[in-house]
């Protein structure tokens, strides 16, 4: 085998392995600096203004205790469970899947009336 074929042969098997390990990364594990296991809240779009994070699989934070005054506008769930988010007293506005995330809520619940974050199987 010539030294051109193995060459190309070495730098090909290195290109495919790299495609292979960032198309497995999860996609919410990319975005917003948000550590794995957590469920990363942020006050401005774009993962901008980071004021709550967790770690639990199985409860409820009150985001106005967290400087969320007015609501989330972006986010990211890198928790196993979802996260449920609330208008008080239990008014449900929507669920950030496992996995989930967005730069931008815009003008949905979400992002106007967030008041309690529930994750797993907890409930406000």
């Amino acid at each position: 085998m010539s030294f051109k074929l193995k060459a190309v042969t070495a730098i090909s098997a290195v290109a495919l392995s790299f495609v292979g390990v960032t198309a497995n990364a999860s996609p919410a594990q990319a975005v917003g600096g948000c550590p794995s296991g957590k469920l990363c809240l942020y006050a401005g779009t774009d993962y901008t203004k980071l004021w709550f994070t967790a770690a639990s699989t199985n409860a409820c934070y009150r985001l106005l205790d967290y400087g969320l005054w007015h609501g989330v506008k972006s986010y990211v769930n890198n928790l196993p469970v979802n996260a449920v988010m609330y208008y008080f007293p239990r008014t449900p506005l929507g669920t950030i899947r496992p996995g989930g995330f967005s730069s931008d809520t815009g003008n949905s619940l979400i992002a106007t009336s967030s008041e309690i974050a529930c994750m797993g199987a907890a409930q406000p």
